[in-house]
């Protein structure tokens, strides 16, 4: 098993409701000619990476503040209809799906139906744990991260196959109908990243018991509905279902099989309603929305904006910000990812830029929703099929390249502008230009300066990090400048130069705390200490924090 087998749902079972099976599937279809003439240089770069890996088709968009700024569709839609895939073409979204039912949570989390710390099972109404760590309680905050311990398989990947889907509490309770060891990591609950559409699942559940509304309807009335996005986790309940895409598996040969949305007849499929209880709406959450990259785009900008779109707000900011900061970095699915905040994935591996969003990969599909935090700028990209290959970055070639060609042709470099770091006694957080960047512990200030969480430090510099535990040694990263730091040491490494400390680097509630002034300085900040005890930070443009040992 491959990081690139569990970039998206389930790759063999319906990561959805109540799909139903069709027997009047093609058994192979071959790729037309494209529709398509080039009017621009970006059209034909794009029109020839499809050419390349024989892509049916790809819509995708372009953002640039609070408005989207050009977005096209190539190829097809529906190949045996001779559909052509247009900006305004609908497609099952795959994992980016993880991102809305995240919102959806957090939403609950702003009212204060629960914090991220609680234990998720006194919410469920029975207990949740992990049979090889009893003791553990498993949190909101785990399953927002992959680091719950609840893996895809056992009881998980029985139910997404069986007839009838079992109640969540038989899947997770000793004892249950579909209980199984398999569901199970061997790791303790918060010390291991796992990507896990049944977490999600998870959290679709909790918002249903935490809100009281089927999830689905949950989503509708407040997030779709409020951004005016014509967007579903059932395909049922689209507006313009007419415009839905086929999702293609490639058979060999050049040729495809429908996998996915395939509805020859262009009726739209029933709409069938759970038996179940709420609280157990399981298997949809991680992977089943369909939507336009036009209507996913109003969804990405009110992210990149702070959490409104069109004067309608859907989160606080500063939520947002907690969304999007560092909240697990490390070595996940062969590197694929390497820093999530709660469930959006930040990667340097594109466009030259660090990005935040989230990507999906199920029945041939191929999606991703990035932006950049402080550009304020953002992609979409979506293919329904295609031979494409995965390459280093654990991205394919042709998301890969289509997203380089986009920002080389469309996102005009921003003016350098320096980025103005500060910090206030006894305030919750850093501020890192407009974005806010809180502390996972409280910093501690120690001979003049303030030891903050390194992972604090990472956010806000937009460094690259890495904690290497056989040499016990703290990596961070920007402008060419590697830092290093071991816990006990009373000294940092930034490149050549010894830094020496006046206490030894520590650890705090398993955060290794580094101080902030220092740091600052090592990487060329010009930095002010005022008689308050406020700091600011002054840095100059660099580079945005490249891996050295990808």
């Amino acid at each position: 098993m491959s990081r690139f087998t569990f970039r998206g749902d389930d790759p063999a079972n319906p990561a959805e409701p109540f799909w139903p099976q069709q027997a009047n599937l093609p058994r192979e279809v071959i790729l037309k000619p494209y529709p398509n003439v080039p009017r621009n240089t970006l059209d034909a770069a794009i029109l020839a990476e499809m050419h390349k890996s024989q892509i049916v088709g790809i819509s995708a968009a372009f953002v640039e503040g609070s408005r989207v700024s050009w977005a096209n569709g190539y190829g097809w839609a529906d190949l045996a209809a001779g559909r052509s895939a247009r900006a305004d073409t609908i497609y099952r979204i795959a994992s980016i799906s993880k991102t809305i039912t995240a919102t959806a949570l957090m939403q609950l989390w702003e009212q204060g139906r629960f914090r991220l710390d609680d234990d998720i099972g006194g919410y469920l109404g029975y207990p949740v744990r992990n049979p090889h760590y009893p003791l553990v309680k498993i949190t909101f905050h785990m399953l927002l991260t992959h680091t719950s311990s609840i893996l895809d398989t056992g009881g998980y990947a029985a139910a997404l196959s069986a007839t009838s889907r079992p109640p969540l509490r038989e899947i997770l309770v000793p004892g249950g109908a579909a209980y199984s060891s398999a569901t199970w990591d061997d790791h303790p609950p918060g010390t291991q990243f796992n990507y896990s559409n049944f977490s999600v699942g998870i959290i679709g559940a909790l918002v249903e018991v935490l809100s009281g509304e089927p999830f689905d309807h949950y989503a509708r009335e407040h997030i779709f509905r409020p951004l005016g996005m014509d967007a579903s986790y059932a395909a049922a309940d689209l507006v313009s279902f007419q415009k839905l895409a086929v999702l293609y598996r490639a058979s060999g040969g050049g040729r495809f099989t429908p996998s996915f949305d395939y509805y020859p007849e262009g009726e739209r499929p029933p709409r069938r309603v759970s038996a179940l209880p709420l609280g157990n709406y399981y298997i949809g959450p991680a992977g089943a929305v369909r939507a336009s990259v036009l209507d996913l785009a109003k969804f990405m900008i009110a992210h990149m904006n702070g959490g409104v779109y069109n004067g309608v707000r859907i989160l606080r900011r500063a939520t947002v910000d907690l969304m999007h900061q560092i909240q697990w970095y490390g070595f996940g699915l062969e590197g694929f990812f390497r820093q999530m905040g709660l469930i959006f994935h930040i990667t340097n591996a594109l466009a030259g830029r660090r990005l935040t969003g989230h990507y999906g990969d199920a029945y041939g599909l191929l999606s991703a929703m990035n932006f950049d935090r402080d550009e304020f700028r953002g992609v979409i990209f979506i293919t329904n099929g295609g031979y494409y290959q995965f390459v280093e970055s654990g991205f394919s070639n042709i998301e890969q390249s289509v997203i380089n060609h986009i920002y080389a042709r469309l996102a005009v470099p921003p003016k350098p502008l320096p980025l103005v770091i500060t910090a206030v006694p006894g305030d919750s957080k850093l501020m890192a230009g407009k974005r806010q960047v809180f502390y996972q512990v409280a910093p501690d200030a120690h001979a003049g300066d303030l030891f903050t969480p390194a992972v604090t430090l990472a956010d806000a510099l937009e460094a690259a990090i890495d904690f290497d535990r056989e040499s016990n040694t703290m990596t961070l990263v920007k402008s060419g400048i590697v830092l290093t730091a071991r816990p006990g040491d009373r000294f940092l490494k930034a490149g050549d130069e010894r830094i020496d400390l006046s206490i030894p680097v520590y650890s705090k509630a398993g955060y290794i705390m580094l101080p902030l002034i220092k740091v600052l300085k090592a990487f060329g900040s010009v930095v002010t200490c005022h008689p308050t005890g406020n700091i600011a930070a002054t840095l100059m443009p660099g580079d945005r924090g490249v891996y050295p040992w990808s």
